[in-house]
């Protein structure tokens, strides 16, 4: 088994400041220790503040450093989106907090391309989500993670070398109680490989079993089996604001680093999702939000990453930011695609569905509709707005025009005395109508009529004679005359 060992050194303080595109001084103070600063960034460092310091030191240096206390709640909840995150490169992702995953990647080596690209690609998306890492890959998860925490970034062929790299640490690398580090130290250890020299009956006798058993998992000479983090069914991402924002441009930066995390969680699922939800927390108002959607799942992030550019322009914040949450609730599987055979002979029958999702994101959901059949004889009930996409039942008829108007419009007929027309109406050649200021002659009413008479259920009661008729310039037109009262002629659509 090959184990990779993540290592997050600067996790405290990253959760504070991943959503910020231009770094600020920024301290983060552990309140357990008389208010000392545990991690500080570079801005912060470049003023002379270094881990260790009093803060009232700090704040003597850096007038404008922000001093943010460690939160460890924020601190697991990334660590497990990160691992839900790190399930794309393995389905085998273990955590070990308070600052380390561990993925058993052996079967995932060949499909990356090796164990140095597989890094490559890890330590890559960790610094696009705002992490830094060291990353290292030993035979053993807690051989992997003991060196990943000393910095080291290499990669551990066998146990033999896992050994020779393990007996040069100090002893704190082995994170002992500090009464067993304290007694070691007493006898004269400084270097793990000093305490793998002395007998292993000794030390169980005088540290307890424990000890022995710890440095058998570590070496591979015993079992380390580790717990399999299980993603949650739903994604809920949040990204905390040390300054608030105040121009909506700000708010790219961070939803960016929210919609890779997101992607790399829906990419370990194997899932897409149609809906983002999008929530603004504010201080002195109630939150606001918005929502992106696609016509179809998705988790390609710069397909998101477009549809957001586009929502933000369109958008007014009611007051200054200090958290964005990302929320996805309908997930979905997203089957993969095969390639064809001749992409370039390939060629798309329907138009780009992102095309919807671009103007839908651009103009709002309102003005972004599709059409679906209804089950009623009546044209103007025949059909029903609805979300674009949508799948509808049933199908269309050639023998009714594509295009109604809005409303029916009257005619006034006069006819010539004349022949009979192809369709059997008797008395003209030629029959002119009046439109309003408009007028045209009807040479051929077709050879066939349609008689709709339906509705009175719904106090719309209609009964109505359609007629497919062709002008002199050969247009063809939708006229329907009234079966009853008064029995006027009406346009009400056209062919195309």
């Amino acid at each position: 088994m090959r184990w990779l060992a993540i290592q997050l050194p600067d996790l405290p303080m990253e959760v504070h400041t991943r959503g910020l595109s231009d770094p600020l001084p920024i301290a983060v103070v552990e309140r357990g220790r008389g208010d000392s600063v545990l991690l500080c960034n570079e801005p912060a460092a470049a003023r002379g503040v270094h881990p260790g310091q009093p803060l009232g030191g700090a704040l003597a240096l850096a007038a404008d450093l922000r001093a943010l206390p460690r939160q460890a709640a924020s601190e697991r909840a990334a660590l497990e989106r990160l691992a839900a995150w790190c399930g794309r490169f393995t389905p085998v992702v273990s955590l070990a907090p308070p600052q380390a995953l561990v993925l058993e990647v052996a079967g995932s080596l060949r499909l990356f391309g090796g164990a140095p690209a597989l890094i490559g690609q890890v330590r890559t998306g960790l610094s696009d989500l705002g992490y830094r890492s060291t990353c290292c890959l030993a035979p053993t998860p807690g051989g992997a993670l003991v060196l990943a925490a000393r910095g080291w970034e290499a990669v551990i062929g066998d146990l033999t070398d896992l050994r020779a790299a393990i007996v040069e640490l100090p002893l704190p690398a082995l994170g002992l109680a500090p009464r067993q580090l304290e007694d070691l130290r007493c006898m004269g250890l400084r270097q793990v490989g000093e305490l793998l020299r002395l007998p292993r009956a000794g030390l169980a006798e005088r540290f307890g079993p424990a000890l022995v058993a710890r440095l058998q998992r570590l070496l591979g000479e015993a079992p380390d089996p580790r717990r399999c983090f299980t993603p949650p069914p739903q994604y809920l991402g949040r990204i905390e604001l040390p300054a608030e924002l105040v121009q909506v441009e700000g708010l790219s930066f961070p939803c960016r680093r929210l919609i890779e995390e997101l992607s790399g969680y829906l990419a370990a699922r194997e899932c897409g999702t149609q809906r983002l939800l999008w929530r603004l927390v504010h201080a002195q108002t109630t939150d606001s939000g918005f929502t992106l959607g696609t016509a179809r799942p998705e988790r390609d992030p710069q397909r998101w990453l477009g549809l957001l550019r586009e929502r933000l322009e369109r958008l007014d914040l009611p007051a200054p930011v200090r958290a964005i949450v990302l929320r996805v609730r309908d997930i979905r599987p997203l089957p993969p695609v095969s390639l064809a055979l001749f992409p370039q002979l390939d060629r798309p029958s329907a138009p780009d569905p992102s095309l919807l999702d671009r103007l839908s994101a651009r103009l709002g959901r309102a003005a972004v509709r599709g059409l679906a059949l209804a089950a009623d004889h009546r044209p103007e009930r025949a059909w029903r707005w609805c979300a674009p996409g949508e799948p509808t039942t049933g199908g269309g008829r050639t023998d009714r025009p594509l295009w109604l108007l809005p409303e029916p419009l009257p005619l006034q007929r006069s006819e010539s005395p004349g022949n009979t027309f192809a369709g059997g109406e008797p008395g003209a050649a030629v029959i002119r109508f009046q439109a309003g200021q408009g007028a045209f002659e009807i040479v051929d009413l077709g050879g066939e009529r349609e008689r709709i008479e339906t509705g009175w259920w719904d106090d719309q009661q209609v009964a109505r004679d359609y007629f497919v008729a062709t002008t002199a310039e050969g247009e063809r037109l939708w006229l329907y005359r009234e079966c009853g009262g008064r029995r006027g002629w009406f346009l009400h659509g056209l062919f195309g």
